[in-house]
């Protein structure tokens, strides 16, 4: 019976409670995380299988608290997942849980079996749970989930790969918004609304069917530039608006997938002598801090980053709370921000 007892690990408790390592090991330790349900029955597991935990073990997870802000397939700290991490961190000291950042590079190409992660998510216990941001690929996903860590991933910047996968996350209704701002510039008389964005990337292919979804409701047709270009946004916006210029049908009024292709378009139209806008009217998205500081202040979609941050964070705490596999999802809302780079056409506001 003793060499029983002494073969017994957390992995064999989890795996009979049906929960979580890290759960078995907030359950040691008295976590507020855990509902007092989950903790019954973990101990309950416990007792039935003799488990005695090792004391220095639980006193290192004890001291942990962490969790971990990944920034995804980023060469560094991008604005927009900067305020991100300012309201997950926010949110974590007010849970007395601390954040660590850390880089991950990890092309879609790779298995998921060779994955190499920073040490500090590959060893035991050092992080609670993972808030993935950035470019996301579901080998990455698969790679952590195989450490029993719990995810919280940024929705909008996650790539499929065609299976249906259901994860827990925050995301904005891209396709809302930019609805949004088509609507805006229908009812100030714009009648030829061209869309510029890499439709490779998800969140702008969102928007594209949002944009599309409201010009058809308004009998208008499309006219816009989704193929892939450069690689800096200012520039795809450059690239994209002398598209437009030299075709057929020049727009009046141009919606950028971000703020920094809008940034680009705006420097494309100051070279061909045109103004904003006079000549052109400029829809962004997401409302960085150079919308407001462009030579036309931008219009623009705002999607409160500091916000996404903090309800990944409660998000993750929720789960790390069930110990369980229920797959949550929270929606924050976007808003439309008037500002100068929008000009009525026609003598009546509709």
């Amino acid at each position: 019976m003793k060499a029983k007892k002494a073969s017994i690990n957390i992995r064999e408790v989890a795996r009979v409670a049906r929960v979580g390592v890290a759960t078995v090991s907030r359950v040691l330790n008295d976590s507020s995380l855990i509902s007092a349900k989950t903790q019954e029955h973990v101990r309950a597991v416990i007792r039935q299988l003799g488990y005695r935990p090792n004391a220095l073990a639980r006193r290192i997870i004890r001291h942990s608290e962490m969790v971990c802000f990944a920034l995804v397939n980023r060469p560094f700290l991008h604005s927009f997942h900067a305020g991100i991490l300012q309201g997950a961190e926010s949110r974590a000291r007010m849970l007395k849980r601390h954040v660590v950042f850390l880089g991950i590079n990890c092309p879609k190409e790779i298995p998921p079996s060779q994955i190499v992660l920073p040490p500090l998510l590959e060893e035991k216990g050092w992080v609670e749970g993972v808030i993935l941001t950035g470019v996301v690929y579901p080998n990455l996903i698969s790679r952590i989930e195989a450490l029993g860590l719990q995810i919280v991933v940024f929705g909008n910047n996650v790539f499929t790969d065609g299976r249906r996968r259901e994860l827990n996350k925050v995301w904005y209704d891209g396709v809302e918004g930019q609805i949004k701002a088509a609507e805006y510039l229908i009812n100030h008389g714009h009648r030829s609304i061209a869309f510029v964005g890499d439709t490779e990337y998800p969140w702008f292919r969102e928007q594209y069917e949002g944009y599309v979804k409201a010009l058809r409701a308004h009998r208008l047709r499309p006219n816009a530039v989704i193929r892939k270009g450069p690689e800096s946004f200012v520039e795809y916006g450059k690239w994209a608006a002398n598209r437009l210029f030299d075709g057929k049908v020049v727009p009046t009024a141009i919606l950028s997938g971000n703020d920094e292709i809008a940034l680009g378009v705006s420097r494309s139209v100051r070279h061909l002598g045109l103004r904003i806008p006079a000549d052109i009217s400029l829809v962004g998205f997401d409302d960085r801090e150079i919308a407001a500081v462009m030579e036309s202040a931008l219009t623009t979609v705002k999607v409160p980053s500091q916000e996404i941050g903090r309800q990944c964070m409660e998000l993750l705490m929720e789960k790390l709370r069930e110990g369980g596999s229920h797959v949550s999802s929270r929606l924050v809302p976007t808003q439309l921000i008037e500002r100068d780079s929008v000009m009525w056409l026609g003598s009546e506001r509709k």
